[in-house]
């Protein structure tokens, strides 16, 4: 398919137009990316003893309340936020997921789910870690990968 950029004066004239042969789920996917605005990447101000970061939501595995601490987990550190986790599902990308009281996770950095014996399932990220999926919110965490795994063909 090809591609064009014209460049306007203002944010009010920024408009995409996509002319398209016939519908299809790569068309859909790319009007939801657009006008969803998901493929700015989200950063999370974090801090770690003195020093302040902002770490990008796509780095993020998930985040996690702790005794009155909002901890943010990536592949390798964690770091402290001054949010909560109410505040964090108003603004985070369609990507994370809340899976308990406590915890909301990164879908992509999911590497599988498994279900276990007492109705309950676990979340393994791509770096071994897991986190367990409480009952009520697996209703609607299945929905959202449920969705996923039709656009992978599986």
């Amino acid at each position: 398919m090809k591609v064009e950029i014209q460049y306007v004066n203002s944010p009010e004239e920024e408009c995409a137009t996509l002319r398209v042969c016939k519908d299809h789920n790569g068309i859909i996917k790319l009007q939801e990316i657009i006008e969803k605005n998901s493929y700015q990447t989200m950063t999370i101000s974090c801090f770690q003893q003195e020093k302040i970061y902002s770490i990008s939501c796509d780095h993020i595995l998930y985040f996690e309340t702790v005794q009155e601490m909002l901890l943010v987990h990536t592949g390798s550190k964690v770091y402290e936020a001054n949010k909560r986790l109410y505040e964090l599902e108003e603004i985070l990308p369609e990507q994370f997921a809340r899976i308990s009281r406590s915890v909301i996770i990164n879908l992509n950095q999911v590497e599988y789910y498994s279900p276990l014996a007492n109705g309950l399932m676990k979340a393994t990220f791509y770096n071994g870690e897991d986190e367990f999926i409480s009952r009520k919110y697996l209703k609607l965490l299945r929905a959202k990968i449920g969705g996923k795994n039709h656009d992978k063909g599986r």
